[in-house]
């Protein structure tokens, strides 16, 4: 090993300089009498100094002062995290719920960016993009290999400005060149609602500053088709922004009813977030679904509806998520996202679960703004693990009371007041989702074939399907094929995106919760119990039998 001298350098120098002023800016006198911080980050500098003048490769110092930060935010926990670029405007989307673009999402399929579905109403739709339409340039970029994320950063931009990009479509001999228009592109919130029967139903994909406004005129156009009841599915949810979760909370509380309440370190992390407007929604029964991978501001409504006794919840015990992030921006391009506070729910319950205690390995949070329709769909199934659905059985978690004394659990997430066990993925059903090869075989199917709104898997299909996974050198196993469970999953899905490459959204969703084992239990709960108080009834009824069984084994 060569020792040299120490020395300051100019590089090492600036770098300190830029830092102190950075804290000094920032935290004022906080910092100004703080040595040690000031120590440390001078023996910060003089690292990525010695870094940059002597290790034996040239470093990119930018990156390597990057990657620190990111894992100085990553071992604080899961949530703080460092947004640069992409990252940054992601976030910014999904809190805005809207972002300058043409207008379609897609999703990295055989090696290119592929059109999963146009959203109604954008330029893309105008165009006539379709699924399948895979993107094979970009402003004279050669695409392939990219991924998802290097192709969104050229589609979006400024609206009013223009994009050009060429698109083979199957079926087509030569590509095709699209030059569109950027439009401000809205992310909906509630991207599908519907009447089932004499029931509502309504599903919150993410909590922006959009959410509200869409909510309350889904609702009023649901009860003027005098629904009996309302189903609200935040399944799959990640949450969003804690403004959006107290603004639909609050559509069914009284005025003045406690949502949440948050604490932290500092006095301004300590807030209570109130009711500021009654109720809008009629007094029809609610019922909120949740399932392991709902999170944050879902955890916030679903907690708020159920400490009131204003929503009957089913599912499984939601993801918990119960921390506050807040962005401090750092740049134009750059921000941290950092814990500053906990969640608690009116009864005073901890939302936060300990992931150092459990598996959160088996819970995927689709991201608001996801690369398919489907997603969210696909993600309502965690593997089969042979594990239990919850990190522990209700009565070894603390309990709570209800407004009208009612028992919840604390211990972290939203524990329902019916739980339902989750529908698992077999192996199968996994390995055809992971690989999207549902999707590719409805892009093949339509491009063969003429598809009507009537379309069926039938077991014609179901066998032009096994004639694919061939063609695919997918290894099928003949035996788990034909289990009824796999047929059942199987027709399903080819559905699910026939429809949604075809159709649109609505009809996707429609097709899926018709064939949905818990939204089909919801109705028919709904339809035997059509008051809250019976519903309640009924749960009761059903833990009391759990715990006489449990007390026989």
């Amino acid at each position: 090993m060569k020792l040299l001298p120490a020395r300051k350098t100019i590089f090492s120098a600036i770098l300190l300089t830029a830092i102190c002023v950075a804290l000094i800016a920032w935290g004022g006198s906080r910092y100004q009498g703080d040595k040690h911080i000031l120590h440390d980050l001078e023996i910060f500098a003089k690292v990525v100094e010695k870094i940059r003048s002597y290790y034996v490769d040239e470093v990119d110092t930018h990156e390597l002062v990057n990657e620190a930060i990111e894992n100085m935010l990553r071992d604080l926990d899961p949530h703080s995290q460092f947004l640069q670029g992409l990252e940054y405007e992601d976030l910014m989307v999904s809190t805005r719920g809207e972002f300058g673009g043409v207008g379609m999402l897609i999703s990295f399929r055989d090696n290119y960016p592929t059109v999963i579905t146009p959203i109604e109403g954008t330029p893309a739709y105008r165009a006539g993009l379709r699924g399948g339409d895979q993107i094979v340039e970009i402003e004279g970029q050669a695409t392939h290999g990219w991924s998802t994320q290097k192709a969104v950063k050229l589609l979006r931009g400024d609206p009013g400005t223009d994009v050009t990009f060429m698109v083979s479509r199957p079926g087509l001999k030569e590509p095709v060149e699209y030059q569109l228009t950027r439009e401000i592109i809205v992310v909906k919130s509630v991207p599908f609602h519907g009447m089932f029967g004499d029931y509502g139903y309504i599903k919150i994909s993410n909590f922006s500053k959009q959410t509200r406004d869409e909510l309350k005129e889904t609702l009023e156009e649901l009860e003027g088709r005098q629904m009996k009841g309302l189903v609200i599915d935040v399944r799959s949810n990640p949450g969003g922004l804690l403004q959006a979760a107290t603004e639909v909370s609050e559509l069914f509380l009284d005025r003045d009813k406690l949502i949440v309440y948050t604490k932290g370190r500092l006095s301004n992390s300590n807030q209570k977030y109130f009711s500021t407007n009654s109720r809008t929604h009629k007094g029809y029964p609610i019922v909120v679904m949740l399932n392991m991978a709902s999170a944050s501001a879902s955890e916030i409504f679903a907690g708020a509806l159920q400490d009131w006794d204003l929503g009957f919840v089913v599912g499984q015990t939601s993801f918990g998520k119960g921390t506050v992030q807040t962005v401090f921006s750092l740049s134009d391009t750059e921000a941290i996202k950092l814990t500053t506070a906990k969640y608690y729910t009116p009864s005073g319950r901890n939302i936060h679960r300990d992931h150092g205690k459990f598996d959160s390995s088996r819970r995927t949070l689709t991201q608001a703004g996801s690369d398919t329709l489907s997603d969210d769909i696909a993600s309502l199934r965690p593997s089969r693990t042979g594990e239990e659905s919850d990190a522990s059985a209700p009565e070894e978690k603390p309990i709570f009371y209800t407004a009208s004394g009612r028992i919840v659990y604390g211990g972290g997430g939203i524990t329902p007041d019916l739980e339902f066990e989750p529908e698992m993925y077999t192996e199968l059903q996994r390995n055809l989702e992971k690989d999207a090869l549902f999707f590719s075989f409805a892009v093949k199917y339509a491009t063969e074939n003429k598809v009507t709104e009537d379309f069926e898997a039938t077991e014609k299909i179901l066998e032009d399907f096994k004639t694919f996974l061939t063609e695919r050198e997918f290894e099928l196993d003949e035996e788990e094929f034909s289990k009824a469970e796999n047929r059942e999953y199987i027709t399903m899905a080819i559905e699910r995106e026939i429809f949604s490459s075809n159709f649109g959204r609505d009809a996707m969703y429609r097709v899926v919760l018709e064939k949905d084992p818990e939204f089909q239990r919801v109705l028919e709960l709904l339809n035997k119990y059509p008051t809250l108080e019976k519903l309640f009834a009924y749960a009761e009824e059903q833990k009391s039998l759990k715990a006489a069984r449990i007390e026989a084994e």
